[in-house]
């Protein structure tokens, strides 16, 4: 898969393509998609046999092949999988001004305006607002805005942070079945169907947003902390194994984005950013 590394195009390698062009590019894997993987406790299941040490041995085999270094790590022997998958950095760095929005998550990023009515595709997943917030009212508020949709892959650092100071409102749960959020399964709607988590944040610099969790398939488990208060790139929670995303939703003029990450998701092309990156500032 191509990707905007902001100085050029790379390849990305794909984390378990195989399995899942199996399950969603077949009849018989979409079988399996919609009557059985999706199920939360397959989901369960599959998590249980990752913080198991029968999964330990995957450990090193992961990260030769991804080339994952873990040496800011808090800690760098894992006695499994999971504990491996949901690592925490000794320390996040911002490398932004006050006034300018830092990436939350190391990811694949896509920025793309909010019009009125508007139905997005990212690489085949099509949605709106209200059916992301399964709220007309509230998606309401953010038409002529901007969503933020950084799509974290399995060798990704699994947490995110808040992207301003600020205060938060109750996280509002979601549920749903568990898809994968890779583009492959697109035509499946997944970012309407899967488990999401999110909470109305009020910052400082940003106003009003929105901040939402999407689980996956294999990551049944959204872990936020539950904070009321918050600082900037405070971590917001993780996610247990899988692969995952992280919606953000930007009112009408509050935000402006880096020209670069626009216009390559203007084209359908994902910007590979890290944590505590800028990736816009406030208008």
């Amino acid at each position: 898969m191509q990707v905007w590394d902001r100085k050029e195009l790379i390849e990305v390698p794909e984390v378990g393509i195989g399995a899942i062009r199996f399950v969603y590019g077949t009849v018989f894997g979409r079988l399996l998609a919609k009557g059985l993987l999706c199920r939360k406790f397959v989901s369960d299941l599959y998590g249980l046999w990752q913080r198991s040490p029968l999964s330990h041995s995957k450990v090193k085999k992961f990260m030769e092949e991804y080339h994952i270094c873990v040496e800011d790590c808090t800690e760098q022997d894992f006695p499994n999988f999971n504990a491996f998958f949901t690592r925490q950095r000794k320390n996040v760095e911002d490398h932004t001004a006050p006034r300018e929005l830092p990436a939350i998550a190391d990811s694949k990023l896509s920025a793309l305006p909010i019009g009125k009515n508007s139905r997005f595709t990212v690489k085949g997943v099509e949605y709106t607002t209200a059916e992301l917030l399964e709220d007309e009212d509230l998606a309401r508020r953010y038409e002529g805005g901007l969503c933020l949709i950084f799509r974290l892959a399995p060798d990704d650092y699994h947490r995110y942070a808040f992207p301003d100071r600020g205060t938060a409102e109750d996280t509002c749960e979601i549920p749903g079945v568990l898809h994968t959020v890779n583009p492959i399964a697109g035509s499946m709607g997944v970012y309407r169907r899967n488990s999401r988590h999110y909470t109305v944040l009020h910052t400082e610099h940003f106003g009003e947003m929105i901040q939402m969790e999407v689980g996956a398939l294999l990551v049944g488990r959204i872990c936020n902390h539950g904070q009321r208060s918050f600082r900037k790139l405070e971590e917001k929670g993780y996610f247990a194994y899988g692969g995952s995303t992280v919606i953000l939703l930007c009112r009408q003029g509050t935000v402006i984005m880096d020209q670069d990450i626009l216009d390559y998701s203007a084209k359908g092309i994902e910007t590979k950013v890290h944590l505590g990156e800028r990736i816009g500032e406030a208008l």
